[in-house]
């Protein structure tokens, strides 16, 4: 077994004794007494427990949640032929990100926030549409989900602060999936890291995929206006990208001090002026702006 294969079972093995320790039933989490017959008492606007800007963000992340079955075939293609840490890995992340999408989509029907006709409709959408992952290099996946499981905790702990005063049972439920993505996040960014300092090299695949990132729900209806209003009313935009994301994962890899080489210097300079764009607009944001 190579020193590599090594350090990933090992990620494995703390991602699994950690999991273990926040381990959660969305059973428990939801407010059943809420529920009521729609037949019987259909859906009004006024009936929601949250203002509908919070609605939309907390949809926004349902739906987004909801194509976990083409991210999971996405992530068995990429790492098909890679160490079998990483495919035990997707099946645990499968597990454990099941839950996600179900309990907000739940909470929304029990809660009576948002209309249930409409988001059933997006939802099948957006599940029928799919996703389709469009990078095979598993690095560059690595470098991909780092980025993508931190900027989702990010969100859902900005959310849960948000939703605090208009109802705790909701920010609860998303403050328990941040712990889920929190070790998401660990796993990919300490893997990705360990094949940095395998191939230094590899850095400029890092600063090649950095300013393509987008996140997975690109796709749904809407998604630019959903993203607006999630930043102006769960304080989760550019501003909380840029400082609670990037920055964070950039300085985790040491990307920005490694040496330029021949190799990377296109790609260090494409990284620098996305950094230097992106510096500029987060600059002109403050979180009470967002």
């Amino acid at each position: 077994m190579s020193h590599l294969d090594s350090t990933l079972d090992t990620l494995y093995e703390r991602h699994l004794e950690l999991s273990n320790k926040v381990d959660w039933g969305y059973h428990n989490l939801l407010p059943w007494e809420r529920g009521r017959n729609f037949n019987d008492d259909p859906w009004s606007p006024d009936q929601g427990t949250i203002s509908p800007e919070l609605t939309v963000a907390v949809e926004t992340a349902m739906l987004t949640e909801v194509n976990l079955p083409w991210f999971t075939s996405g992530l068995n293609a990429v790492f098909a032929d890679a160490p079998s840490a990483f495919r035990n890995f997707v099946h645990t992340w499968t597990r454990e990100e099941d839950q996600h999408g179900r309990i907000l989509d739940v909470y929304l029907l029990l809660s009576r926030n948002g209309e249930p006709e409409m988001r059933d409709r997006i939802r099948k959408n957006v599940i029928g549409t799919g996703w389709n992952i469009e990078d095979s290099d598993p690095f560059s996946v690595m470098v991909y989900t780092s980025l993508q499981e931190l900027a989702t905790r990010v969100f859902y702990l900005n959310l849960a602060r948000a939703a605090e005063t208009q109802d705790p049972v909701l920010s609860k439920i998303l403050r328990v999936i941040a712990k889920d993505e929190t070790l998401h996040y660990a796993f990919y960014r300490d893997a990705a890291k360990a094949y940095i300092d395998e191939d230094p090299s590899r850095i400029a695949t890092v600063c090649r995929i950095i300013p393509q990132f987008v996140m997975p729900g690109f796709g749904m209806p809407n998604f630019r206006q959903r993203l607006q209003v999630i930043a102006k009313y769960a304080n989760y935009g550019i501003y909380a990208y840029y400082q609670n994301v990037l920055k964070v994962v950039l300085e985790f890899w040491g990307v920005l001090q490694y040496d330029v080489s021949s190799g990377t210097r296109d790609a260090r300079h494409t990284l620098d002026q996305y950094l230097t764009k992106l510096q500029r607009i987060a600059g002109r944001q403050t979180p009470a702006a967002e």
